[in-house]
């Protein structure tokens, strides 16, 4: 099966349903949305810069039906998130079911010379951004009575074992675990599953690139598959918990760690 391009397109997994995913453009995000578009979602790309999110957008597969879109987001910002949940539902006829909370920041920093800039907008991305754009996709579900809604949050391995020059990362992620277990709690009784995805290393540019030997040898050291994640990979077990087929999974931390 193919799209109008030619290309290979999914089994249908996700036809007829409204995918969002900030960090749309970047590595894992990017990987999501082409993947949740082949599987027959229209996706709503959310990110921080124009030209990417745009050439991300025009990239994606459509079978003639989708509306894919951009939306330039501030994660930090409830107004900035409260205006892309407006301009949702104008532009679709109905709220998302499925979100993927794939924005994020890694800055390697020593904890003794870290200075409070660097704190704050790791702790805004990570953790309050994940928060915001959670409970505003939320909302929406609840309003428009969706049932078959999902929310996929991203953690990440150092969020439970820490990391050197990433103490304030790890304790975003960490956070972002916990929180994503309460909100799964509290959203149950609406038919909204809401799971956190825990990656390790992937290759992707989130990490300085004058990091690349020394994250070389941490999967070395620390996988058992002895390789860093690509970004296909975990879009297809976000594939899983967006679809259907994880339908009784819910509150979950899963692991996609080669191993660790």
């Amino acid at each position: 099966m193919a799209d109008k391009s030619g290309e290979a397109v999914g089994l249908g997994r996700l036809t007829g349903r409204i995918a969002v995913v900030t960090g749309g453009s970047g590595g894992i995000g990017g990987a999501i949305c082409q993947l949740f578009a082949r599987e027959g979602a229209s996706v709503a790309v959310v990110g921080t810069n124009e030209d990417k999110g745009q050439e991300m957008v025009a990239s994606l597969p459509n079978m003639g039906s989708q509306q894919h879109r951009f939306y330039k987001t501030d994660v930090t910002s409830s107004k900035s998130i409260n205006a892309m949940a407006t301009a949702l539902k104008t532009d679709y006829p109905s709220a998302p079911s499925v979100v993927v909370t794939c924005a994020g920041v890694a800055i390697p920093s020593c904890f003794l010379d870290m200075d409070e800039e660097t704190y704050d907008k790791t702790t805004n991305v990570n953790q309050k951004g994940t928060f915001l754009v959670a409970q505003a996709m939320a909302r929406l579900m609840v309003e428009d009575k969706v049932k078959n809604g999902s929310i996929i949050t991203m953690g990440s391995i150092c969020g439970r074992v820490g990391q050197d020059n990433f103490t304030h990362y790890s304790g975003t992620k960490g956070a972002v675990v916990s929180m994503t277990r309460g909100i799964a709690k509290e959203l149950a009784e609406y038919g909204i599953r809401c799971n956190v995805v825990v990656p390790t290393v992937i290759e992707t540019n989130i990490v300085d690139k004058s990091l690349e030997k020394a994250r070389a040898e941490y999967v070395e050291q620390k996988t058992f598959l002895k390789r860093a994640g690509k970004p296909s990979e975990v879009a297809n077990l976000c594939l899983f918990l967006a679809s259907d087929e994880s339908s009784y999974m819910t509150g979950q931390v899963v692991d996609i760690t080669g191993g660790q």
